[in-house]
């Protein structure tokens, strides 16, 4: 962005200044999910995530439309094993489980022959003995399973490492900054009793924010910066390279472009935004939001 009445020298030095600013805010995010990766609470979230089935880009879009503030699924029974039970009333979430069956083909194939206590058998001259095995050729097809969010189940208390913000902030304030955001996006705030650890959610079918009631100002606004990085980053109608990045990376854009953001408004979010982004790493922060820089940079300086 070139400014009125700037020769083009000083315009690139601004420019080269606010990238060096960006990049410096991209070590500080770093540095502080580093630090988190150490922590007790982090430790015992991790332990209790890894209980989870990774599913497959078809089925995690499944559950995305089906329940977009979804944040750990499971089935029925998994839910059991976990301490956890399943609310009455409450309506699963329909995935794809894949099945294997044996079909009328057959296919065959040599392996090392053995005897029958599990020993290799050897020809006179030392080579391995050979045997033809034929066997049915397995297909895989799909049926319909159902699993649940943990919005939906009760049960022994989930590890959280991530604490709620507190602090109010000044009602003209917060009016001004939705309506700015309305502006730029073209999407009203809507306020809503999510049941689920979420605590907002863009959705881009209905091209809706959703934001959970009753939270503090400060968090309430972080959620609003992080809901809309996500749609002026991820919105699949939009032709960006974010918008068909992995959900994980998803996450770590729309949660650093907040940090930014409040950064920019004298607002303290690192308590809330680094573990969040912790949760969501693979330990490559500072790689991940580098690679999309400029789209973050451009996101945070709409915003």
């Amino acid at each position: 962005m070139a400014i009125k009445g700037y020769s083009a020298e000083e315009n690139a030095a601004y420019r080269q200044k606010k990238q060096e600013e960006m990049e410096e805010l991209f070590k500080r995010i770093d540095e502080g999910v580093r630090s988190v990766f150490t922590s007790e609470k982090y430790v015992e979230y991790l332990k209790f995530s890894a209980k989870f089935t990774d599913y497959s880009a078809n089925n995690t879009m499944l559950i995305n439309r089906a329940r977009p503030d979804a944040s750990f699924v499971a089935a029925y029974g998994k839910w059991k094993q976990l301490g956890r039970q399943v609310k009455k009333g409450e309506a699963g979430i329909p995935i794809l489980a894949p099945v294997r069956y044996k079909t009328n083909q057959y296919q065959e194939y040599e392996r090392p022959a053995k005897d029958e206590f599990g020993n290799q058998i050897y020809n006179e001259d030392g080579t391995e003995k050979m045997e033809t095995v034929s066997e049915n050729v397995t297909g895989i097809a799909f049926k319909k399973a159902y699993v649940f969010d943990v919005s939906q189940t009760d049960g022994a208390p989930i590890p959280e490492p991530v604490e709620e913000l507190k602090g109010d902030i000044d009602s003209a304030k917060m009016e001004a900054i939705f309506k700015a955001i309305r502006n730029i996006t073209g999407i009203n705030i809507e306020f809503e009793n999510i049941r689920g650890r979420a605590k907002g959610y863009f959705n881009p079918d209905s091209k809706r924010i959703i934001v959970k009631s009753g939270m503090s100002d400060t968090q309430t606004v972080k959620t609003v910066f992080h809901e809309t990085a996500h749609c002026l980053l991820h919105d699949p109608d939009k032709k960006i390279v974010t918008a068909k990045a992995p959900r994980n990376e998803k996450e770590v854009q729309a949660e650093s472009t907040a940090f930014i953001v409040a950064e920019h408004f004298g607002i303290d979010t690192s308590d809330y935004s680094f573990p969040y982004i912790a949760t969501w790493t693979n330990g490559k922060t500072l790689e991940q939001l580098q690679k999309v820089l400029q789209e973050i940079q451009t996101a945070a300086k709409t915003i």
